[in-house]
């Protein structure tokens, strides 16, 4: 863990970052703290059940689900920071140079290689002539290109972000379903909490990862299918743990 880890902030330095005008943090990094407080309340309610003898033949039970939930808040706490990387990224793509006018005229050359590696056909600098109409719109067009694709390569990094944290919210609510019956009953209440928690992460991630669609749509629109997909299927995955719950607590 870095030193500039959220996980570092207390809860006020936290919530003034999220906030204030920086970029991070920001929705995403609010979803994974969401469900993080789901698997914090998970481990409360089984670290007061755990050797109690009214729940004695439920001790093993609530020893997985804690120690589970301790490895999902970790993974939790690792995607607030993980959001902001890939937010970082897509905002560092987006602001990649895309017009002839955006280089600096010693840069030009050095561009123009760039270009090239990248797989991009550009003309080298005509030795009478200088920089042609012709060449300016090739060196336009190549950065246009490179600028695009970078888009793409972040926006699926920066939606893959928020998908781990919405299959990690669905496990913490298959969890969550494990406990009404099998808990301490006084702590009740704190499992119905960590299930809305769970669903809200769940559902905060999935708005970051549709955020991010279009920019992959234009480089792999078969991926962007097939991300929505499987985050559409959480959605509903979630929704039938979280009634789950609920109905096991008689709500």
């Amino acid at each position: 863990m870095s030193e500039n880890s959220f996980a570092n902030d207390s809860v006020r330095e936290f919530l003034m970052k999220l906030g204030s005008g920086a970029p991070t943090p920001g929705g995403g990094a609010a979803a994974s703290l969401s469900s993080a407080m789901g698997a914090s309340l998970l481990m409360m309610v089984a670290n007061h059940t755990i050797g109690k003898a009214k729940y004695a033949e439920y001790e093993e039970l609530n020893k997985r689900v804690r120690d589970e939930a301790e490895i999902l808040l970790e993974r939790f706490i690792s995607g607030m920071d993980k959001d902001a990387e890939a937010f970082k990224a897509v905002s560092g793509a987006f602001g990649m140079p895309r017009a002839f006018s955006d280089i600096q005229v010693d840069r030009v050359s050095a561009v123009i290689e760039e270009l090239r590696s990248a797989g991009c056909e550009v003309s080298d600098i005509d030795a009478e002539e200088g920089m042609t109409p012709e060449l300016m719109d090739q060196i336009e067009s190549g950065l246009k290109a490179v600028r695009s694709a970078e888009i793409g390569k972040a926006s699926i990094a920066a939606a893959e972000a928020p998908l781990a944290v919405m299959e990690d919210s669905a496990k913490g609510l298959a969890l969550a379903v494990e406990m009404p019956g099998c808990s301490n009953a006084n702590l009740l209440s704190d499992v119905l909490v960590a299930t809305h928690c769970f669903s809200s992460g769940l559902l905060s991630a999935y708005y970051n990862v549709e955020a991010n669609l279009p920019a992959i749509r234009r480089r792999d629109a078969e991926l962007a299918e097939e991300l929505l997909d499987k985050a559409g299927s959480l959605i509903i995955r979630g929704q039938e743990l979280a009634e789950e719950v609920m109905r096991k607590a008689g709500k």
